[in-house]
């Protein structure tokens, strides 16, 4: 049955039921044990992230730990945030795996009664360079694309990089954000018996244990019967027959991980409920009663509804031709009991099912990486070497196959600026980024979850937006290796500590482990997180003019460890302290600029230093004058300088640079440069660097490697 369950588990399911459950109940238990739904080696950790109490603006937060969290954003609407992954399959089948990755995402949205209004992505694969990695990225674009086109969401943002350690194991991340109606929000979950559960969509064999697929590490055998199959069209009618029976219905829930099983005992959520599986629609005849019950074939839901409403409920979805049945009822007697042919093939206590064993998995630091001696790195070298890595350059062969406007809401497209930006029903300005720094994370996990947090933050500042909210993704390799389990704990703790300084509650989000090479080895760690910010006044969409002055916010320390500097030459160096007190003074500074029409461009400091954030610059046709001996730093050492991966700090393009420098926030500040007229040059005191192939190569880059040149 290739059941994850342990033997130590087993042995619990039998002391608590006090007999041996039959093959449909392990298959049951399974799933609903996995770690993929249960949460069982995260969840006493996520309990930091309680988000209720943190912010006025919560309306769902980590609480309800398998939904989508939801943030007020005034004028009586709801903002509905929801992060989701499809990596184990990805790295099987890219395309259906990242289509339903996205599928998935925007039923957990509807699950809300919200209409999806924006989707963001964020991938992480192999070299380019090598034929598996592009076969890889060429068809997870292709999916994405296909099922966000198709249905009509805008794909508006995201993050593409590279790196060795996801060469069999891709990250494929998909947020989704809609909007509801603050009084129409819709549960997932019954409190009442009686009601009636009614189920739309067919359930086929594809995605068999897909929850149990993505709880232990991939093998590569015989894992395809996994992976869903998306069908977007099927999505649509199901997005848009949901939105108009949300009134009718008083839980809504995707049959997501675990299928029909997970889904009828979260949504009875300590309740009984008795389901008559024979009457569920099939797309194939002669599917067993397991089979049935852990399929995890996507566009199904599952409504709880008052008997008088079922056939309103189903006309709505029988108009479109689209299946609907009534399948059973919820009870007040706490089992949850699935019929096939009048018999009973599984009869389970909701709180059995409910109440996994939590873990709290053996932590050891990692051992450090051999500090390199400080090497005398060429300067230019360094640089061109830095913004030529498929990390800095353009993403429009990714993007350009979104259909990123339909909709009318974007307001900020992607590649615009560090942050997309979307407006609301409302009329106000909603902006979105996602971060991560695996590189730092390999280093320091602690850092890195302030950082990622920090950086999000300083990115919606660069566009006039203040953070209000976090959904975030946990993502890791085997949790019962140590040092494995030590970085996840460690970057949650740095991310809880930066959401509650920052007033950014984490609202939702997942946790994956067991994302590992074939080899055993883990992914580097990768915690990632998607903010939500409201642009409080004037929003910056940005622009370079010749002879602005080039100022710094910030002061530069002496930070190289877990930059993309040591990834290229070597870790050496101290890790970056993240300093939140000088990234949210910073921010405001850069807002209150925006807002006063001081700041013409704004770009935050972050992977790559300085140099990747004057480059933007260079690409747009200009050329840059810096003197570095009026950036503010801790050292006189120009890789420092221009590399230092210091939070906390932004470059500003503006003609009034004494309004920066004279702040009363406490920021340091200096002219560190003006804007050239010559194009692609980039000059550092003395030294003139030509980069005008770096920046053909910042356009032309992926399109020539995805074409296999």
């Amino acid at each position: 049955m290739r059941l994850t369950l342990t033997p130590h588990e087993m042995g619990i399911v039998r002391e608590r039921l006090g007999r041996e459950p039959n093959e449909v109940e392990w298959a049951v238990i399974d799933a609903l044990w996995s770690e993929h739904c249960s949460y069982k080696s995260s969840r006493i950790y996520l309990r930091s992230f309680l988000s209720t109490a943190e912010g006025r603006r919560v309306v769902m937060g980590i609480e309800d730990w398998q939904d989508a969290g939801a943030l007020d954003v005034g004028d009586g609407w709801i903002v509905v945030l929801k992060l989701e992954s499809h990596n184990h399959p990805s790295a099987i089948d890219p395309f259906n795996g990242a289509a339903t990755g996205v599928g998935g995402v925007i039923r957990d949205i509807i699950s809300k009664g919200a209409r999806p209004i924006a989707l963001l992505d964020m991938i992480r694969v192999g070299d380019p360079r090598k034929e598996r990695n592009r076969w890889l990225l060429r068809n997870i674009i292709r999916g994405i694309g296909f099922y966000g086109n198709s249905i009509g969401v805008p794909v508006i943002g995201g993050e593409l990089s590279f790196d060795d350690s996801y060469e069999d194991n891709p990250l494929v991340d998909v947020a989704g954000v809609g909007v509801v109606r603050k009084d129409r929000i819709i549960p997932s979950v019954v409190r009442e018996p009686g009601l009636r559960m009614v189920i739309v969509g067919l359930t086929g064999l594809d995605g068999l244990g897909g929850a149990s697929f993505a709880s232990r590490n991939l093998s590569g055998e015989d894992e395809i019967g996994a992976i869903q199959i998306a069908d977007p069209f099927a999505g649509k009618i199901v997005l848009d027959a949901t939105l108009a029976v949300a009134d009718k219905v008083e839980a809504i829930k995707d049959l997501g991980g675990g299928g029909l099983a997970v889904a009828v005992t979260e949504m009875a959520n300590g309740l009984g409920a008795v389901v008559d599986l024979d009457r569920v629609p099939l797309r194939v005849d002669g599917l067993s009663p397991m089979e049935i019950l852990i399929s995890e074939t996507q566009e199904r839901m599952l409504f709880a509804v008052r008997e008088e409403n079922v056939k309103d409920v189903c006309g709505e979805f029988e108009y479109y031709e689209y299946p609907c049945a009534e399948i059973g009822y919820f009870t007040d007697n706490g089992v949850i009991r699935f019929r096939y042919g009048g018999n009973e093939v599984a009869s389970l206590p909701a709180s059995l099912l409910l109440s996994p064993p939590l873990y709290t998995h053996e932590v050891r630091r990692p051992a450090g990486k051999p500090t390199a001696e400080r090497l005398v790195i060429d300067i230019e070298e360094a640089v061109r070497g830095v913004v030529s890595h498929p990390d800095f350059v353009s993403k429009e062969w990714a993007y350009s196959q979104f259909d990123y406007e339909v909709g009318t809401s974007t307001v900020v497209k992607p590649g615009e600026a560090d942050a997309a930006v979307i407006s609301l029903p409302n009329g106000r300005l909603l902006a979105i980024k996602g971060d991560a720094n695996p590189d730092l994370c390999a280093e320091d996990a602690y850092e890195c979850g302030k950082s990622i947090v920090a950086e999000s933050y300083r990115n919606l500042a660069t566009v006039g937006a203040r953070g209000i909210g976090i959904v975030d993704h946990l993502q890791f390799g085997d949790p019962r290796k140590p040092e494995v389990y030590y970085t996840f704990v460690e970057a949650l703790r740095g991310i809880a500590e930066a959401a509650r300084f920052f007033r950014t509650p984490v609202v939702g989000g997942k946790v994956s482990f067991y994302n590992e090479n074939k080899d055993g080895r883990p992914i580097k760690p990768t915690p990632l997180v998607v903010m939500v910010g409201l642009v409080e006044g004037k929003f910056l969409r940005g622009r370079v003019e010749e002879g602005l002055n080039i100022v710094m916010l910030g002061l530069t320390r002496d930070e190289l460890r877990g930059s993309f500097l040591s990834k290229l030459y070597g870790s050496f160096g101290e890790v970056p302290r993240v300093r939140l007190n000088e990234d949210l003074l910073a921010s405001e500074l850069v807002i209150s600029g925006i807002n006063q029409d001081r700041a013409l461009f704004v770009k935050d400091v972050g992977r790559g230093g300085l140099v990747t954030a004057l480059f933007p610059i260079l690409v747009r046709g200009f050329g840059v004058e810096v003197r570095s001996g009026m950036i503010k730093s801790d050292s006189d050492d120009l890789l420092v300088k221009l590399f230092s991966e210091t939070s906390g700090r932004f470059i500003v393009l503006t003609n009034e640079p004494e309004w920066f420098l004279g702040n009363k926030l406490g920021v340091v500040a200096s002219v560190i440069g003006k804007v050239t007229r010559d194009s692609g040059i980039l000059k550092i005191d003395d030294r003139a660097m030509d980069l005008g192939r770096e920046v053909e190569n910042y356009y032309n880059y992926l399109y020539r490697v995805m074409d296999g040149d």
